[in-house]
């Protein structure tokens, strides 16, 4: 069991890896927040997981359904100087924002999934490092013989 245990948390630990380095890719990047705060995390002893850090990370992955009510906190503020107006402050700057926080209200927000489709596309080569993992395994239980 330890053989296995070894072998497998390697390959499922560079697995998690993978699959975070995809979804940065895939990340939107209108700041580096969302990409940075992208981490593995080990749950268990074979257990890992791959999340976002950011409070906001699961309205750009599902979007947001119009009519639910938005501020302009969580950095639309900061979004606004950094795609619209960079020379927005003061009045303008709240204007610009309660502008675009009504427009989020009404229409919602649309959709851009990074994390699901970061798994999916290393789905295969998660289960590959495992089975690669688990050949190595019963090849050192059975002294260098190779199995099957």
């Amino acid at each position: 069991p330890e053989v296995v245990a070894r072998r497998l948390g390697w390959a499922l630990e560079r697995g998690a890896q993978e699959v975070a380095r995809e979804a940065r890719g895939r990340s939107p990047k209108a700041f580096s927040h969302l990409v940075n705060s992208i981490n593995v995390n080990r749950e268990g002893e074979l257990h890992y997981s791959v999340n976002p850090g950011m409070n906001y990370a699961p309205w750009v992955e599902g979007g947001r359904v119009p009519m639910r009510r938005t501020g302009t906190k969580n950095g639309l503020l900061e979004w606004i100087r950094l795609k619209v107006d960079p020379t927005a402050e003061g009045k303008k700057l709240d204007r610009l924002g309660y502008v675009i926080a009504r427009a989020i209200t009404r229409r919602g927000i649309q959709p851009q999934p990074f994390m699901q489709p970061a798994f999916e596309a290393k789905r295969g080569r998660v289960v590959e490092l495992a089975d690669a993992a688990m050949r190595a395994a019963v090849n050192e239980i059975n002294g260098g013989a190779s199995a099957g």
